[in-house]
């Protein structure tokens, strides 16, 4: 079993024929038509008028998520594994 971890992507600056909002909201369904099982986009977000993205995303590693990234053509500035916070009972 593999252990999967979350990630937060900023993306770069995306290029003009790119629209941030199709992006965003289409980035899950890239990746599945561009037969990519190891990564998965949780959720995406557009962020301010210089068109970038922001996804939450899954996968093995960081290295699996970048090149499934890379599979859509989406530009990436940055990724950060995110660490799941549990309150204390």
């Amino acid at each position: 079993m593999l252990l999967v971890k979350k990630f937060i992507v900023y993306s770069a600056i995306l290029p003009s024929s790119m629209n941030p909002m199709t992006c965003a909201a289409g980035a899950p369904k890239m990746l599945l038509n561009a037969g990519v099982k190891d990564a998965k986009i949780k959720s995406c977000y557009c962020c301010g008028p210089e068109g970038r993205v922001v996804f939450i995303a899954e996968a093995e590693n960081r290295e699996v998520l970048l090149d499934a990234l890379n599979k859509i053509n989406v530009p990436v500035a940055s990724v950060m594994e995110a660490e799941e916070v549990k309150p204390k009972m």
